[in-house]
């Protein structure tokens, strides 16, 4: 990176969720002169202590992304931004952007902001289907007209890209590059160590006392090492500091998958293999069936992203930052999807002290 980087600072967001834990440990090889502000809701001694575990020049920040005012205050006085928090969060999202407007006034540099979505800005509303695909979406021909295409509209996360792209367009301006990582996978470093819809498809099925999918199951969705989640994040803030000519703004969306792809019904297969093997729950349980509308109603918007098939390329990051999903495509063992994912249900059992919940299933 060019000599320039030891004057900035970040503020970060999401520093205890499952892919904040990761990012922390890539910025601390990547970019270690970069002093990191976090922001921590409840703080205490034992978060700082692992936070810092993982990135030794780190600063925490007691809120939450509903702290507005905290938000805008901090990013009034960094140089860049990075959220991987709650992607289609709107309050957050302006709050940030408005902070930065102010730090972009006068001669100073323009910001950075890096802002984590998801593919499920791409979700097809298939319901639980498999449709085949009209088109693969690859983000060297997505930009922001493309994200006002009629097939994503609705899409839970667009509101918030649409926002960031706009601040890149408008004085003072903002430099820009969202990245969208497909459904992740891996035990994180961090205090959170399981990935979101994995912890939601255990605990709705200790709800519903069997392994069940949204629909048939049959949608699919390009999945990602998080490992490699991080090192994306890693590689667009070098790529911006270094003064490559990335893609920002308009043009700065990054999609992070691998070449595989799994079902959502296989992915629940493997949870079903798991509380079988726990002898937390029957046979016939274990083989994923579709919920009940009762059941799928808790996920709430979120239902059609994970219901949905999500095609798309990470041609960006390879040809521009020459990235690659090494860690999902990587022979170590324990590296790979079907590999890692029964420990990962197992340690959420552990997080979310589902063991009773299934016992008692199980009982009736």
């Amino acid at each position: 990176m060019s000599t320039f980087v030891h004057s900035k600072s970040i503020f970060l967001l999401g520093a205890t969720g499952y892919v904040g834990g990761q990012v922390l440990l890539s910025l601390a090889v990547d970019c270690p002169s970069l002093p990191i502000r976090a922001l921590v809701r409840n703080l205490s001694s034992r978060k700082i202590t692992h936070l810092q575990s993982l990135h030794p020049k780190l600063e925490v920040v007691e809120g939450s992304l509903g702290d507005v005012a905290v938000l805008e205050a901090e990013a009034k006085k960094t140089d860049i931004v990075i959220n991987v928090a709650a992607a289609g969060d709107m309050d957050s999202v302006n709050a940030i952007l408005r902070g930065l407007k102010i730090r972009a006034t006068g001669s100073l540099p323009p910001p950075i902001y890096i802002h984590m979505s998801g593919t499920g800005l791409l979700s097809d509303g298939s319901s639980g289907e498999f449709f085949a695909p009209q088109h693969i979406w690859v983000d060297t021909e997505f930009n922001g007209n493309t994200l006002k295409s009629p097939e994503l509209e609705g899409s839970l996360l667009r509101g918030a890209c649409e926002a960031i792209v706009q601040a890149s367009k408008t004085s003072p301006l903002v430099r820009t590059m969202i990245v969208l990582p497909g459904l992740i996978y891996g035990v994180g470093p961090g205090i959170q160590k399981v990935s979101l819809p994995q912890r939601l498809f255990l605990s709705l099925a200790s709800q519903a006392g069997h392994v069940g999918t949204i629909g048939p199951g049959r949608n699919v969705l390009g999945y990602v090492h998080i490992k490699d989640v991080a090192n994306a994040v890693s590689a667009v803030l070098g790529g911006a500091l270094e003064g490559k000519p990335i893609g920002e703004g308009d043009n700065g969306f990054y999609f992070v998958v691998s070449k595989y792809m799994v079902s959502m019904s296989g992915m629940c297969g493997i949870i079903g293999d798991v509380l079988l093997n726990q002898g937390l729950i029957s046979e016939s349980k274990a083989r994923p069936t579709p919920f009940s509308a009762q059941i799928v109603e808790k996920l709430g918007r979120f239902a059609s992203v994970m219901s949905s098939s999500q095609f798309c390329r990470s041609d960006r990051l390879v040809k521009e930052l020459g990235w690659s999903a090494k860690h999902t495509d990587s022979a170590e063992p324990g590296e790979s999807f079907h590999e890692s994912l029964p420990k990962e249900i197992k340690l959420g059992l552990e997080v979310l002290a589902l063991g009773d919940a299934f016992k008692n299933t199980k009982a009736r």
